[in-house]
């Protein structure tokens, strides 16, 4: 089998669908089960993956670190001369969308993986509304050329659909993580509890992009809350970097937070970054943009439970109260409940082993659930959108 995976962002940028397409390609390889190329924009930055072949397309820079892909002939030979099994594409702009046309185009069987709930995203960087329309439309041309829909959550997928599928099914696999349990590093742990004085004080994390639809600042209305309840002892590390970055950090001086929150900037190092989950007594993450956080599963694997607002896809693998906890978006019942939970350190270390025995789970395993869906493609087991009654 030989497939190519398609996206339009790639390292150094870091995000979900990136982890994806480089560990279905690592994974397969690894395995001997099929060969997988990566088709992505071109970086002024070069990032190599070893054994994978990666080819680059011509791009411009576009909004938040992101890039504009210029789809040519090259492309198109590519994917028709390339000898593929099956293009897989992970995202609906430009690039995304000129391969599902060429792959219509020469027959070869085309998946599309929507992973983002793009109308917010457009809600939150477009004024006009007239313009967010024309966008959803743009989007949903190539999800509705595409052979199969996937999404990563069970909400995800009827988002898609909302959006204006035309198909039956949307298939649902997961996301995963790369981050695989390991001991805690005393020394390291020590070393950061120095650092950010957290010794007898309750410590909230969050991983991510710093960017407005992740919703920290929510996190931040939680911990006044909290503190206007007299309840003080706790930090709150903000581990990553975004646009959103500075008016963050004006939030919390203007919410009074700034002996209570700290910017610990982008980690790399994987290592490292399990040593901050392991310091922490819970994660939050009230997201209500995300389809599948990784960093939820990332949380798991380092027995760390998370908090999520409740109905929210991100929320779909927690039974609250048992692998995590799950609320209503609304800063006081969260502040209420954390300041009686986090007192009881036997249940947040039960919710944490209840973390990563029901919600951690290897990319590896999502990979090969790839390799299955692909095999049944090519097998024919799998309906294609056409074959629908719609």
């Amino acid at each position: 089998m030989k497939v190519l995976e398609v996206l339009d962002s790639f390292y150094p940028s870091i995000d979900g669908p990136i982890n994806a397409i480089v560990n279905i390609a690592k994974t397969l390889k690894s395995k001997n089960l099929a060969e997988v190329d990566l088709l992505v924009p071109k970086y002024k930055e070069v990032v190599e993956i070893k054994g994978i072949n990666i080819y680059r397309c011509a791009s411009i820079a576009g909004p938040e670190g992101y890039m504009i892909c210029l789809p040519n002939v090259n492309i198109r030979n590519l994917i028709k001369n390339g000898g593929y099994d099956i293009v897989h594409v992970h995202s609906p702009f430009p690039l995304g969308k000129y391969a599902i046309d060429v792959a219509k185009k020469y027959g070869i069987p085309c998946l599309m993986t929507v992973h983002t709930k793009f109308k917010s995203d457009f809600e939150r960087k477009l004024k006009s509304k007239l313009l967010q329309k024309f966008m959803l439309k743009y989007i949903m041309k190539p999800v509705n050329k595409a052979d199969y829909v996937l999404s990563v959550s069970e909400g995800a997928g009827e988002t898609v659909k909302e959006y204006g599928y035309k198909g039956e099914n949307v298939y649902i696999i997961r996301n995963g993580t790369d981050m695989l349990p390991c001991k805690p590093n005393k020394k390291i742990e020590e070393e950061i509890i120095e650092k950010y004085s957290l010794k007898d004080k309750v410590v909230f994390l969050f991983v991510g992009r710093v960017v407005e639809n992740k919703n920290i600042q929510f996190s931040l209305e939680v911990l006044k809350k909290m503190l206007d309840k007299g309840f003080n002892k706790f930090k709150f590390l903000i581990v990553g970097d975004g646009g959103y970055l500075e008016k963050l950090k004006a939030l919390v001086e203007e919410l009074g937070l700034g002996d209570n929150v700290v910017f610990v900037g982008k980690i790399m190092d994987r290592a490292l970054l399990a040593s901050y989950y392991q310091v922490a007594d819970l994660f939050l993450f009230p997201s209500t943009f995300d389809t599948c956080g990784i960093v939820v599963i990332e949380a798991a694997a380092n027995k760390l439970a998370s908090v999520l607002i409740e109905n929210s896809c991100a929320s779909e693998l927690i039974e609250n109260g048992k692998n995590g906890l799950c609320f209503p978006e609304d800063p006081s019942v969260w502040a209420g409940a954390l300041i009686k939970i986090v007192s009881d350190k036997t249940r947040l270390k039960v919710l944490g082993e209840e973390a990563f025995k029901s919600v951690y789970v290897k990319w590896e395993d999502i990979a090969l659930l790839y390799y299955k869906f692909y095999l049944d493609v090519l097998n024919g087991n799998v309906k294609k959108k056409e074959d629908s009654n719609v």
